[in-house]
């Protein structure tokens, strides 16, 4: 009897053991998927932070550009301001004077427009 005690106690033993380990690897296993499931999102929350801090830099080299001399005049010049100093020409066109040739049921052009010379195209526009 003594020796069936010893068989059953080992194999409970062993059978314990077996499933002690078992127990662990699937533990492990689960670990390491966990393990990998954080590092796939950390990686992808560092990706995240790269591009948040790329656009960070690309609106504060915005803000500093508005911030500037040169974005001011250059808006000034939008609103039609002017600088202390600054002279201002206005030209306007006349109203005898049409850009567009106007076609009258032919492709020909006006024959006073064809037969100007070039400067004097250019004084009728200013002048």
């Amino acid at each position: 009897m003594n020796q069936k005690l010893r068989t059953i106690i080992t194999a409970l033993l062993f059978i314990g053991s077996v499933v002690v380990i078992s127990v662990t690897l699937v533990l492990v296993v689960k670990e390491k998927r966990r393990a990998r499931v954080i590092q796939d999102e950390i990686s992808a929350l560092q990706e995240e932070k790269k591009l948040y801090e790329h656009e960070n830099s690309e609106l504060a080299d915005r803000i500093a550009y508005l911030h500037s001399e040169h974005s001011y005049e250059k808006e000034a010049k939008n609103l039609n301001y002017k600088n202390p100093g600054e002279r201002v020409v206005v030209i306007r066109r006349s109203q005898g004077n049409n850009d567009n040739a106007q076609i009258l049921g032919s492709d020909t052009q006006k024959s006073d427009d064809v037969e100007k010379p070039h400067y004097r195209v250019w004084f009728d526009y200013f002048f």
